[in-house]
This record gives structure tokens, sequence and C-alpha cells, in this order.
């Protein structure tokens, strides 16, 4: 039996070709990567008797899922599972599996490091230093972190290792998730029922947030309004909840002092993207995820999830329950 990997990133498939085959299965990935539809069908169809797809980012959507008869699992090398249609997995009997907890620490840490670079000036002061000017207020006032508020949207594993984080560096601590119930609200961080509220509050917010259709473009010129003249903003979420061009407009008039983002809507950005120009926002190649160790694990399970379906019937971390 084969399976396919649509669209990896990494410079080789050597570690999963090799679980693969100790399992007695094949791996076959897919050159050039898979990015539309038609290429993932293709490759799956070109790889007679597959019945598993590895996936990074490439669409697994009603069409795909109804192409591919024999098609059994999807199996995700991440927590994120916003390419694959869901809804039509459930439909087609398809398994979706994920790796729920590969990263998390890469991404708190990340986030935390890119809030404290804004609140102490880090980019401002190694741009200055650069261009000769040895002032040490030269950026601009700085808070001591201790009297300031950080806010932490969204509380799945990774906000919740944030603010834990966080906490003894920050003199006040709120959280919103609206669907995180009380009993497992997280201990020292005070609750907001409003996002309004949340964003009125704090000097600093780090968003946390899978993308739905509840989040796309949550970060709007209305919320960024919302928030505290002069705070920040971080997102090492899904590129896809921040309007960029709004959180552009307010870090030029000011309501905004400075922004941070691992992700993007379109990933790499336009070459022209105005946001890899702006003095005030610091950028990473969705890299959030990243170490030596998170991505072998991440690969490593995200295979092991396959081979344990076909051989008990159930992979390791289930999305989407299937009947095939």
């Amino acid at each position: 039996m084969r399976v396919v990997f649509t669209d990896f990133v990494q410079p080789d498939v050597g570690l999963e070709r090799a679980l693969l085959s100790e399992a007695g299965l094949e791996l076959v990935a897919a050159e050039p990567k898979c990015v539309t539809e038609d290429e993932v069908i293709a490759a799956a169809q070109g790889a007679q008797g597959a019945v598993a797809l590895i996936v990074q980012n490439a669409p697994i959507t009603e069409r795909v899922l109804a192409a591919l008869p024999d098609l059994r699992i999807v199996s995700v090398p991440g927590i994120g599972v916003d390419a694959v249609d869901i809804e039509a997995a459930e439909k087609h009997g398809v398994w979706v599996a994920h790796v729920p907890d590969g990263n998390i620490t890469e991404v708190a840490c990340h986030a935390v490091a890119m809030v404290l670079s804004l609140v102490r000036h880090l980019p401002l002061y190694d741009a200055a230093v650069r261009a000769g000017d040895w002032s040490y207020d030269g950026t601009g006032p700085l808070i001591r972190p201790g009297k300031m508020t950080l806010g932490v949207v969204g509380l799945g594993k990774i906000g919740r290792l944030a603010a834990a984080y966080a906490a003894p560096i920050f003199g006040h601590m709120i959280g919103y998730d609206p669907h995180l119930p009380d009993e497992a609200w997280p201990e020292g961080l005070a609750r907001k029922r409003d996002l309004a509220a949340l964003c009125a509050a704090s000097d600093v917010i780090t968003f946390h947030l899978p993308l739905t259709a509840e989040t796309r473009g949550l970060v709007d010129r209305g919320l960024l309004e919302a928030m505290k003249p002069g705070s920040y903003l971080v997102n090492v979420s899904r590129g896809a909840i921040v309007e960029i061009p709004d959180l552009l407009a307010a870090l030029d008039s000011g309501q905004l002092a400075g922004a941070a983002l691992d992700v993007f809507p379109q990933e790499p950005p336009d070459a022209n993207d105005p946001v890899l120009r702006h003095p005030k926002v610091i950028l990473s190649p969705h890299a959030a995820f990243y170490s030596l160790d998170s991505d072998e694990e991440l690969r490593r399970r995200s295979v092991t999830n396959v081979i344990s379906f076909l051989k008990t019937g159930r992979p390791e971390n289930v999305v989407v329950e299937g009947t095939r």
C-alpha cells in the first residue's frame, strides 16, 4: 500500500520513507509539491493503491475526496487542519488525524519572544544602532513590563503555555476564550467575557486561534480601533485572522505601536507587500513551530498516525472518525 506526501517543505522525506518502509508501506512524494485540487488528485491517482495522504497545506476539498474513493486517511504533521474540509471528510467517511502537541513549546516561546521584543523595542534599537544612534531613549519611552497587561486570545494548549511563560514578567494577565469552560480556566489569568473589553485593557495582545469561519478576518479595523492606543499585537496562529491592510493603517495612525507576525494570509507574502517594509512590524517566516526536535516529532507522529490506523483501524490523534 502507498502513502502520498502531497506537499512536504523539508529538504527530503527520508524520515517518513524509513518509518513507512519499516511498516511495509511505500511513500510517494509528490514532485512538484501539490498546490491545487487537480494536483492532489493526480498525485493520489498516480500512486495506484494509495490509501493515505500526508498533507501540509494542499487543499483537501469535497472535490478531492470525491475523486479518491480509495483514500482512507489524511494525516497532517501539525495542529491545524484548515487545509482539510472537515465536513467533506465526515461525509465521505475519511479519517483525519493530526499532531496536537508536537510543537507547543516552540510556538509559545516564539510568541513570548515576539512580545518581549516589541515591548523592549529590540528591533528599533537594532536599527538605530546600525544607523549610528547610540541613545537609549531614541526609540521612545519604555514601560516596565511589570506595569503592563498582557492579553491572551485563545487558550488552547499553546495559549495556556504562552500565558504561563509570560506570567512572571507581566503585572497583569487577562484572557479571552468563549469556548473554554470556567472549570478549565487557567489559574492566575483573569477572564474577559468580551473580546473588545480585553482589547481595551491590554498593552500587548497575543493571538492563539485556529482558522475557522468565526476567526477569519477577526482582527479588522473595528477590533483594532478597540485596542488600547499605543498597544502591541502578536500573531503566531493563522495569518488569515488578521486583516493586514487594517493592521498597517493602525500602525501608521499610531493606534498600535508595533506588531509581530509569524503567519500571513498568503505565504510567503508577495514581494511588494507593504508589510515587508513596515518599520513597526517584526516578521518571521511561519517559523514559530520550528526546532530540530519539533520538526522530527511532527514528521514522525504524522506517519505513525497512518501506520497505527492501518494496523489497528484507528490513528493515534483523531480529528475526524471515518468509516472507510
